[in-house]
């Protein structure tokens, strides 16, 4: 029936007989003994603990990968092949050469050499000084030196003079970031959000967002300037750039010079 109050059973403690009446009653008299009684409130279920957002993400991304195939390529011979379920390592079945898969950070002075194929992040206080760099990502807010190899996406925050030799397949430059960088920049992908001075070879796009801004000679297969950016510079637009490979191969080490710091600044 239409406006039908809803009842819930309760029951007499003294006689234990069962009858219905009204949600939220306080108190009634039973039906059966005719003592007076209070009605107890129901229970409620204790509300499931509600994840923190840090620990969801990290759930959420464990099962994304745990069912999205990953192609892994060997930083020595750079063949690629599909490591099986959540694992730090893998073998290459071509070299037999071990691959790290694990994520690095960074937090202060490090001379480590590196090589994984998970994410590298250098924090702000972070300082990484190394001849071999090798990487799947990497975000930089601190610093960084020597040869870093990127088969993913690089970012790059900070101010200042970077003296790294980057080769990566995507190379993002944030908004905020005020960077001189020593040698060319070469990236497949390049996006520029904050300031540059560069000379760059891009195999693919060259992307100057409109706060964004670049001074230095540009080899590109493409170059698009927002309205907005600046670009100070020679521009040489070819389509026989070779992509950066994802694996550093007959290298030189790379030798950094004493008392090169007191000129870094950046991050």
């Amino acid at each position: 029936m239409f406006g039908s109050i809803k009842k819930i059973p309760t029951e007499c403690p003294h006689c234990r007989f069962v009858q219905s009446e009204p949600a939220g009653l306080i108190s009634t008299y039973c039906r059966g003994c005719g003592d007076h009684y209070t009605v107890a409130p129901r229970a409620v279920p204790p509300l499931a603990p509600v994840a923190k957002p840090a620990v969801l993400a990290k759930l959420v991304r464990a099962k994304l990968l745990a069912r999205a195939p990953r192609k892994i390529a060997c930083h020595e011979c750079g063949q690629t092949h599909d490591p099986q379920g959540q694992t730090d390592s893998t073998v290459c079945p071509a070299c037999g050469t071990t691959i790290q898969l694990q994520d690095i950070e960074i937090l202060a002075h490090s001379t480590r050499m590196v090589e994984t194929r998970g994410t590298v992040h250098v924090g702000p206080e972070g300082f990484l000084n190394s001849t071999r760099i090798v990487c799947g990502n990497a975000v930089v807010e601190g610093r960084i030196a020597g040869k870093v190899t990127c088969s993913g996406t690089l970012r790059l925050r900070g101010s200042g003079l970077c003296r790294a030799q980057i080769t990566t397949q995507r190379l993002i430059i944030d908004r905020g970031a005020v960077l001189r960088f020593a040698s060319t920049l070469r990236a497949a992908e390049i996006a520029i959000r904050g300031h540059a001075e560069a000379d760059v070879e891009c195999a693919g796009t060259l992307h100057i967002g409109r706060h964004g801004g670049l001074d230095g000679d540009v080899l590109a297969r493409a170059m698009v300037v927002d309205k907005g950016g600046h670009y100070a510079g020679e521009v040489q637009v070819s389509t026989g750039i070779i992509r950066p490979e994802s694996t550093p191969r007959e290298e030189r080490e790379v030798r950094v010079l004493p008392g090169w710091q007191a000129d870094l600044a950046f991050g």
